[in-house]
């Protein structure tokens, strides 16, 4: 009886040992090992991992997971002393297990140092540039994209050094303006977009002059082929007509002679017409003898 709880007790023992010393890493988690509080291996992969029972080992954990922090609305003062409201977020997850967890070792510590950060680099950022950089759309200012490109560079080396934090992007959701000044800066947008407008116009009607100058140079172009032509197709005419009345002409002159004298009186004779002509004309040979 004695060795039956004997055994039973060892069993009981081992049990509560293989309970105590094994855990369970999930996918969305990093699993860090600390040896009396102090960290001793990190544990990257999920699943079934092993540790010395307590209060040799204890396992501390921290989400791997991408997560987003929104920053509440704030004011920031532009180069040109021009006061703006930004709105901005960050994409950001743990990096650096063993980091995160010796320095805010929580996502509600670790979103208050990230926040600061976010903010200090928005405002430095924000605080370089004129107005102007921030409402224009000329191709050759910089824009509000590329400011973020900046913004969230800075904030991730000190996110990554200071705790162990990736920050994969900061972006601003959305960029106002006091109600002091809102006014002057649409006043200052729509004078912009006007000007961009006139400029349009201009290369428009300058592109379309140029149209027009070439639809009439190849039109006055077209024309003069066109008469040049015409030219040389009625030359090419008068020649074979000349051709063909030389050889008619040839193959009997005195009838040749006669449609030309006929043709000669359709030209000066009609109804009313007088004419006074020598009597030994030799326009008057038909008239005379017509056989």
């Amino acid at each position: 009886m004695k060795r039956g709880l004997t055994i039973l007790a060892i069993l009981v023992v081992l049990v509560v040992l293989l309970l105590t010393c094994a855990f369970e890493v999930q996918e969305t988690e990093y699993a860090i090992v600390l040896f009396f509080g102090d960290p001793s291996r990190i544990i990257l992969e999920p699943g079934l991992a092993w540790k010395l029972p307590p209060p040799f080992e204890t396992v501390g954990r921290s989400d791997r997971r991408r997560r987003s922090l929104d920053a509440a609305e704030a004011e920031y003062p532009t180069l040109d002393k021009k006061n703006v409201l930004a709105d901005a977020f960050a994409a950001w997850e743990v990096d650096d297990p063993l980091k995160f967890l010796v320095t805010v070792a929580d996502r509600n510590t670790a979103e208050a140092q990230l926040g600061d950060i976010m903010r200090a680099e928005v405002g430095a950022a924000l605080g370089s540039r004129e107005l102007s950089d921030l409402l224009s759309i000329d191709e050759n200012v910089v824009r509000v994209d590329e400011i973020m490109d900046t913004i969230t560079e800075r904030a991730a080396v000190q996110a990554r050094e200071g705790y162990g934090i990736h920050v994969r992007a900061i972006r601003i959701k959305r960029l106002n303006f006091p109600e002091e000044n809102r006014q002057a800066v649409f006043r200052r947008m729509e004078a912009e977009r006007e000007r961009i407008a006139r400029q349009y116009r201009s290369e428009g009607e300058e592109e379309a002059e140029k149209v027009r100058a070439q639809a009439d140079l190849e039109q006055a172009q077209i024309l003069a082929r066109a008469e040049r032509r015409s030219k040389e197709i009625r030359g090419e005419a008068d020649a074979e007509a000349a051709r063909i009345y030389a050889e008619a002409y040839s193959q009997d002159p005195e009838f040749y002679e006669f449609l030309k004298t006929l043709e000669a009186y359709e030209s000066f004779i009609d109804e009313d017409a007088t004419i006074v002509l020598p009597s030994d004309s030799h326009l008057l040979r038909l008239l005379k003898e017509p056989k």
